[in-house]
């Protein structure tokens, strides 16, 4: 079996691809002959098959899965929408909300329980939390929403399978610039729907 990686994308565009989508890729391809491959498995009796790398596209960006995967959420569905502003909710075909900025009157705190309390105990706020997680990673689609908490230059982070809530959450929080590469913000909140919990 021969395998070669091709860099120059000029040199194997009118061979592999047009142009335009080689961009910035590295191409594989794989050679083999029949007599040479008796015994290999089918993935490496492949012929002449060839694969780009970086296979990024919307919703797959290595660079933002690193973060999130920081967060401690693995989006194994490779579909994990960063959301900085209404034009990345079409990218995401989310709705976008009809009033921006969206005011919401929010919960007292007393009404929130506390971890370490005798209402949560540390014990099961890290259970939940890390079920949570769990839940988000072997999610279809993540959407995460950022930007500032109102009235505030203080960063967030909503990661959530919810589809219906990360345009409101978007349309609550104030812009913040887009940082890239993305990093950890210093609030991330995870928000699963679809659970009996």
């Amino acid at each position: 079996m021969f395998l070669s990686a091709v860099r120059s994308a000029a040199r194997s565009a009118s061979i592999l691809r047009p142009k335009s989508s080689l961009h910035g890729s590295i191409i594989l391809r794989s050679f083999s002959t029949a007599e040479a491959s008796e015994g290999l498995p089918d993935s490496i009796k492949r012929v002449g098959s060839y694969s780009a790398f970086p296979d990024e596209r919307p919703g797959k960006n290595y660079t933002f899965n690193w973060c999130l995967n920081g967060d401690g959420v693995t989006p194994l569905r490779a579909s994990a929408y960063r959301i900085t502003k209404p034009l990345d909710l079409k990218v995401a075909q989310l709705a976008v909300p009809k009033k921006m900025p969206l005011s919401v009157k929010p919960a007292s705190a007393k009404k929130m329980p506390e971890a370490g309390t005798d209402e949560l105990s540390f014990e099961t706020f890290d259970e939940v939390n890390q079920r949570t997680r769990n839940l988000l990673s072997l999610s279809d689609h993540l959407y995460c929403p950022e930007g500032h908490v109102p009235g505030t230059r203080t960063a967030v982070r909503v990661i959530t399978n919810s589809p219906k809530l990360a345009p409101e959450v978007l349309a609550y929080l104030e812009r913040a610039p887009r940082k890239d590469p993305p990093e950890s913000l210093p609030i991330t909140v995870y928000a699963l729907e679809g659970t009996e919990e």
